[in-house]
């Protein structure tokens, strides 16, 4: 199929699948209470009439939440996508490497032990970049120069066991009840309470990775013919990695202290996105993006209605499926070495 027409299909589908999800939650809303509301929501100069409670259904709670699902698949399928690409390990993603893990550990640390009080509201997204900055660094440096697949993953585990274990260690030695609810928070993830202002830190990651994106596009595609043809055409490896340390944790943080931990959308989307794209990393980017964020409300929405009116945590819904197929990739893998 062509590319372009490829692309152009995502482009329409994408307010499709918002305007769908716009409808299904705790409350069933129809499509009359839908159009009725945003016309309202319009002539009422983009305002809120907060004595409806169709429009407060949609612009208070479903909008932000289905905008901030679509920003996080994005920054999730793009690290996931930089990560395979940069280890060439095609189980490479921010939830297998424990990096998700670092930042959660990060965000409850600043919570229950008040790490970096000073720094105000911004403490919890500088403690999430150092956890998610140290696990980075500790996968990268316990994986050493082996392209093993099983002993990445493995380290990866690791990290992600250790990490958890002591995020769930300060949860529980926290004897502030709100404060243990809101660590809970980080460890299954979850777009609950989401407002619009929450947009802006998610947004900022995913603009920060796209400009990186654009800038080692070039040496992103040399990768493709092996890490040493590509060290021997001037690739500095080790730069590259450092640069992926500090871009990618950025990005997890500012996701993982909105919406906790998700796992698996950064392996998923970009195999998808190279089957029906193939492997140019031009075309990659805004394909991945693109199936990240209405992967990620499809998924939300499912989330938030399946046992309605309680609600799923993202992350549980997103491991239900990412793990058959990190299963599945796994196995294909081991066959063909």
């Amino acid at each position: 199929m062509n590319k372009r027409l490829i692309f152009l299909t995502l482009i329409f589908l994408l307010p499709i699948i918002f305007f769908l999800c716009i409808f299904f939650g705790s409350v069933h809303l129809d499509f009359a209470d839908v159009i009725s509301g945003i016309v309202s929501f319009i002539k009422n100069n983009f305002s809120i009439d907060t004595s409806s409670r169709i429009q407060l259904i949609i612009f208070k709670i479903r909008a932000p939440r289905l905008l901030m699902a679509f920003l996080a698949g994005g920054v999730l399928s793009i690290v996931g996508l930089l990560m395979q690409t940069i280890t060439k390990n095609p189980l490479a993603e921010p939830y297998v490497l424990g990096v998700s893990a670092g930042a959660s550990l990060g965000a409850v640390a600043a919570i229950v032990l008040g790490w970096f009080r000073f720094f105000g509201p911004f403490n919890v997204y500088l403690a999430s970049f150092i956890g998610a900055s140290l696990a980075t660094v500790l996968v990268i440096f316990l994986q050493g120069r082996s392209q093993d697949t099983i002993r990445l993953v493995l380290v990866g585990m690791g990290v992600n066991a250790f990490f958890t274990s002591l995020t769930t260690f300060l949860i529980y030695s926290s004897r502030n009840e709100a404060q243990v609810r809101s660590a809970m928070f980080w460890t299954t993830g979850s777009l609950s309470g989401i407002h619009f202002k929450d947009l802006f830190p998610v947004a900022f990651g995913l603009v920060i990775l796209i400009l990186f994106y654009r800038l080692i596009i070039k040496e992103l595609d040399l990768l493709l013919l092996g890490h040493q043809a590509a060290k021997n055409l001037g690739l500095n490896l080790f730069r590259l990695q450092v640069y992926l340390i500090i871009v990618s944790s950025l990005a997890i943080a500012l996701v993982v202290s909105k919406v906790g931990v998700i796992g698996f959308v950064g392996l998923i989307v970009p195999h998808i996105s190279r089957k029906i794209i193939g492997v140019k990393h031009e075309d990659l980017l805004w394909t991945s993006i693109l199936l990240g964020g209405m992967g990620l409300m499809v998924v939300d929405t499912f989330a938030r209605t399946v046992f309605s009116p309680n609600e799923l945590p993202i992350g549980v819904m997103t491991g239900i499926i990412g793990a058959p197929i990190f299963i599945s990739i796994l196995n294909s893998r081991e066959k063909n070495i």
